[in-house]
This record gives C-alpha cells, sequence and structure tokens, in this order.
C-alpha cells in the first residue's frame, strides 16, 4: 500500500491518496457501478496500433471499459503547481513546468486525468514519486477541464482513496520534499 495525505492550504485541501496495489480499491464504489472485478487496463491499450492515416484512434478495449470500473498503473505527473480535486497519470515520469513552458508540455497522448470524489473536489493534490495503482470509474470522450485541457481518458476515484494529513505526516511528507534521491 502506498498512501498520500492532505492538509490545510489557503481553503482547500492538500490531499495524498491512499492507492492501494491489491484490490483493497477495488471495494470502492459509485452509485452507478457495482462490487465486480476492475478490468485491468494498460496504457498501451488506449488506442489502435499501428497508428494509421487518420491518427490515433481510440482502441475497442478502451472504449469497453467506458462506464466500467477500471485500474490503472502508472505515474503521476508532477507539476509546478499542485491541482485541486484531480491530476494526471501517465505510462512514463513526466515533469510539467507550467510556468516557463505553458501549453507546451511532454504529456504522451495516453494521459488519463483522475478525479478524486466530489466530496473532495476542493483538495490539493501532492505528487508522488513511483507507480500508483488506481481504481475508479473509467470514462472515455472528449473532455475540457477548467485550465482548457482536453482529455480523452477520465478515472473517477471512489470516497476512500483519500485521507486526511496528520501534522507528523505533513513533516514527513515535507522532508522528503527536500531530500529527493
Amino acid at each position: 500500500m502506498f498512501t498520500w495525505f492532505f492538509y490545510p492550504v489557503q481553503k482547500t485541501w492538500l490531499v495524498m491518496l491512499s492507492i492501494f496495489f491489491a484490490s483493497a480499491a477495488s471495494a470502492q464504489a459509485t452509485p452507478t457501478t457495482t462490487f465486480t472485478n476492475p478490468v485491468e487496463l494498460r496504457f498501451k491499450d488506449f488506442f489502435r496500433t499501428p497508428i494509421g492515416p487518420r491518427g490515433l484512434e481510440i482502441s475497442d478495449t478502451l472504449r469497453r471499459a467506458d462506464g466500467q470500473r477500471a485500474t490503472l498503473t502508472g505515474y503521476m505527473v508532477q507539476q509546478e503547481t499542485p491541482t485541486i480535486g484531480r491530476f494526471m497519470l501517465t505510462p512514463r515520469p513526466v515533469q510539467m513546468s507550467e510556468h516557463s513552458d505553458g501549453d507546451a508540455d511532454d504529456l504522451p497522448p495516453s494521459t488519463a486525468l483522475v478525479y478524486l470524489d466530489p466530496t473532495q473536489k476542493d483538495w490539493v493534490v501532492t505528487y508522488a514519486r513511483g507507480l500508483v495503482s488506481l481504481t475508479g470509474v473509467l470514462t472515455v470522450g472528449r473532455h475540457e477541464g477548467p485550465d482548457g485541457r482536453i482529455a480523452w481518458v477520465r478515472l473517477q476515484l471512489g470516497p476512500d482513496a483519500a485521507h486526511g494529513m496528520s501534522p507528523i505526516e505533513q513533516a514527513y511528507y515535507q522532508h522528503n520534499l527536500q531530500h529527493k534521491h
């Protein structure tokens, strides 16, 4: 199990998600889902291969997963400023420099936008290094976020995916930020 936390930041909450690499996260449910086993998706399954003359096309595997509980394993995108209520997950580590690069980022086409539960929409998500495995309800289709970024794959997490950060956990998190290895 990998754990993230949150702490108050200007009337929002900084969140660290509890990520379960086994089936513990699969016990989450939303009103529109059941307790079936989640679909295991890989980023390489997002688009048809080989790429044809029409460019990238959403794969049948991804289309079948639309509206289903799914598990995605990838890397959280490291951003200069943590985002509120959401973050991006990619098949490889990515560090964005929004201030200097603007919209010219290195995000791969198979980037998923991950949303916290609606009750946690005001929480600020902090970066976590390494692979993370997330289970939630997958939605496929064009979606424009509040920042104007277009996403074709979204993963909606359940309310049990995040929890609060105690003062000790906050101090540990801040210490780890200062000592990257």
